[in-house]
């Protein structure tokens, strides 16, 4: 009944959750598979991408191992966690969601047996001492055959021997350090003491940064990021069309100012001879070469300008009202056409 009433409310408290289960007994990943559809979750059999609670019985698996090197996005819990966040939904209570992660998240060492060789200096042995109990493992003075992990300062000692003989992981201290940063434990043969420092622990997990941001429109470098070249084309090739577009308007729309006539020698002695061409008069010159310089020059050392029945050469044109667009302004004359074209 009290089921039926929570459902009854509408969205579980685990809507969004998409969670997998490692090292459980099929029979209790049946069971939280069962509690947390309830509650709004999807459970899957596999580690998928978009799996974002991973519940962990022991850390020794695949899937534990590949959350700590690739998946910084899947949050790790205890199975208490499932139990707990019912419980409280059934009581009619608004569970506090983050809160209870915060309480059943898996500790870094969980279920770690931890002995240390090599460390002379006891201030620094105690901070190891209280690192492992402060983060789930089990700090030991004494190496026994049920420990799991040596941190040994050189390759040398009683205990590193023995823990060679019982197969016990030896790791250098980086690991320890490490470990703690990740929040996971990682893969003890990067910290192996035959590597030298600098190369202990290289790309034992991906550092990268989890997105918090909501969900909405991307920003353009995320989008960059995301799609790669081919989103680059798209927006170059969209910026493109719009100015080409936008430029085509403004050559066709925009009304074309017309520049002042510039005055020149050659301008001044074409206008001493405009009056004479407009009423009518030719120069002595070829009919069919150009209007130059040279000819005008020649005519002026000539006696006089020979009347002549051959229409004006420079003929004003009539005034025509003022157009806007791409010929706005202009005056178009045709040369060299038959009268069919």
């Amino acid at each position: 009944m009290a089921v039926d009433a929570a459902l009854s409310r509408g969205n579980g408290p685990m809507d969004g959750v998409v969670l997998c289960c490692t090292s459980i007994s099929p029979e209790k990943r049946t069971e939280l598979a069962s509690i947390t559809a309830q509650m709004g979750a999807i459970h899957k059999l596999d580690l998928t991408s978009d799996v974002t609670h991973l519940i962990v019985g022991d850390t020794d698996t695949p899937k534990y191992k590949f959350v700590a090197k690739e998946r910084p996005d899947v949050k790790c819990l205890l199975p208490e966690w499932v139990d707990a966040l019912r419980a409280s939904w059934v009581e009619a209570l608004e569970p506090d969601f983050p809160a209870l992660e915060a309480q059943y998240k898996l500790p870094p060492l969980h279920n770690l047996r931890i002995c240390v060789t090599g460390f002379e200096d006891m201030a620094y042995r105690k901070r190891l001492e209280d690192d492992v109990n402060s983060n789930g493992g089990d700090y030991r003075g004494n190496l026994t055959k049920d420990v799991t992990h040596l941190i040994a300062k050189e390759p040398s000692g009683a205990k590193y021997k023995y823990a060679i003989d019982w197969n016990i992981k030896i790791v250098s201290v980086e690991w320890l350090e490490q470990t703690l940063e990740r929040g996971m434990i990682l893969d003890e043969h990067l910290y192996s003491l035959s590597l030298p420092p600098a190369e202990r622990g290289r790309n034992a997990w991906i550092r990268r940064v989890v997105s918090t941001s909501s969900l909405g429109k991307r920003s353009f470098d995320e989008d960059v990021a995301a799609n790669g070249p081919r989103k680059l084309r798209r927006v170059a090739s969209a910026k493109l069309n719009s100015q080409s577009v936008g430029l085509w308007t403004d050559i066709v729309s925009a009304e074309i100012q017309a520049e002042e006539p510039r005055h020149d020698q050659w301008s001044e002695r074409l206008a001493h001879y405009r009056p004479a061409l407009q009423r009518g008069s030719s120069l002595p010159v070829k009919s069919s070469g150009p209007l130059t310089e040279r000819s005008i020059l020649h005519a002026q050392s000539s006696a006089t300008l020979v009347e002549s029945a051959v229409p004006p050469l420079l003929a004003p044109f009539p005034e025509s009202p003022r157009k806007s667009g791409i010929f706005g302004g202009k005056r178009i004359c045709l040369y060299g056409f038959n009268e069919k074209k």
